[in-house]
C-alpha cells in the first residue's frame, strides 16, 4: 500500500468515526426506578435466567443485585420454566 493510499485510508476511518460521534453523544443513559419493587424479593421488573436477582438497599435507594455466588455453571436460575413461559407464553411448552 502506497504512502497516499494509506494516508487516505486512515482520513476516511477518521471523518467516518468523527461522523458517528455526536450520535454517540445522544444517547441517554437508561434510569430504572425499583421504588415499587420490595426489597429482598426478585425485581418484578427483570426476569433472571442465571444467578439471584433481587432488589436491596443501597443507603437510601433500592438497587438491583445480581448475587452468582450460589450459581453453578451449567445451571439455570430456579424457575427458570415459568420465567420463559412469562416472557413467550406457551408457544415453547413441552
Amino acid at each position: 500500500m502506497t504512502i497516499a493510499r494509506r494516508t487516505f485510508t486512515i482520513a476516511a476511518a477518521g471523518w467516518g468515526l468523527a461522523a458517528l460521534l455526536p450520535s454517540a453523544r445522544a444517547v441517554q443513559p437508561l434510569k430504572i426506578d425499583f421504588s415499587d419493587e420490595t426489597v429482598g424479593a426478585e425485581p418484578k421488573s427483570f426476569l433472571s435466567v442465571v444467578g439471584v436477582w433481587r432488589v436491596e438497599n443501597d443507603g437510601n435507594n433500592k438497587v438491583l443485585v445480581v448475587d452468582g455466588r450460589q450459581w453453578k455453571e451449567g445451571q439455570t436460575a430456579a424457575g427458570v420454566a415459568d420465567k420463559a413461559r412469562a416472557l413467550y407464553g406457551d408457544v415453547y411448552d413441552c
